[in-house]
């Protein structure tokens, strides 16, 4: 029988914002547990509709009370009991040296030499987070959402609404904006390092860089140009002067299928040393 446990975690990662009929709106967040060094999953973590004093940043450390999600499958999903998460400090970089990160996050049991090799894991024992370093960047792409898929997103958006089994009590009025279809789904086309590699194509989940889109149409940037900035600063991050590994986790009902769900991306040790 699993039980609740108040453990602490290092958060690295958000993903977008889903639709929930529960929580209206849930975001799955990736971190590291303190005592194992190992990734995990949490959720049902409703963000933006939390109490500031609950909101935490990447590499933030929290302490809450966690259990092993029962009705998930995946090793390293646990829900959360988001009402009383305390918010502790953060692991800054010092001037792009992520070591102090590195520590708690690059446990050799995370990391995987490809994506192949995080599937294999996968069929034997249902492994669903890993790190995999690309061997080589080859295209990095937007896609419209069509408007049939934004359609369908604000009927599922206005059926939760209708259909919610808990009221709006996080924290916070109920004056959040409504969560917004996606306009864009970027993707990243790489190959990892393994001769059985045939190029892997995958959507980015990270929630950073649907935030960065929206910023800039906020600000007054067209689609295009907002497009084209996010482009540009997922290219900066993928640069051949970064450390660059990808945070890679599978979808429930399909386990097979990976995606970007977020980035590792500090300075090689030599752009360091010599201080660019």
């Amino acid at each position: 029988m699993e039980r609740w446990q108040r453990r602490r975690i290092l958060i690295w990662g958000k993903t977008r914002p889903e639709v929930s009929k529960k929580y209206r709106e849930i975001v799955c967040t990736g971190g590291v547990f303190e005592d194992t060094r190992r990734l995990v999953r949490i959720y049902p973590v409703p963000l933006r509709y939390m109490d500031d004093s609950r909101i935490f940043k990447k590499y933030q450390w929290i302490e809450a009370e966690v259990m092993k999600a029962p009705s998930d499958p995946r090793p390293e999903s646990y829900k959360i009991r988001y009402s009383n998460i305390r918010v502790l400090g953060t692991i800054p970089s010092e001037k792009g040296n992520w070591d102090a990160r590195a520590r708690w996050v690059m446990n050799p049991e995370n990391i995987f030499s490809s994506v192949e090799t995080l599937k294999l894991k996968q069929r034997k024992d249902k492994t669903s987070l890993g790190l995999v370093k690309p061997k080589e960047i080859l295209d990095i792409q937007a896609v419209p959402y069509s408007d049939e898929e934004q359609e369908r997103f604000w009927a599922k958006y206005q059926e939760a609404i209708q259909q919610m089994e808990l009221p709006l009590d996080f924290g916070k009025d109920h004056t959040v904006k409504p969560l917004r279809p996606p306009d864009y789904r970027f993707r990243i086309t790489f190959r990892c390092d393994d001769h059985e590699c045939s190029t892997h194509r995958m959507s980015v989940l990270d929630w950073e860089v649907d935030a960065l889109y929206f910023n800039l149409r906020q600000r007054g940037d067209s689609a295009e140009v907002a497009v084209e900035k996010v482009i540009d600063k997922l290219h900066k991050i993928c640069g051949p002067d970064k450390d660059l590994y990808f945070f890679l986790g599978n979808i429930a009902s399909h386990p097979q299928v990976f995606s970007i769900v977020g980035f590792w991306w500090p300075k090689k040790k030599k752009q360091l040393e010599l201080g660019i």
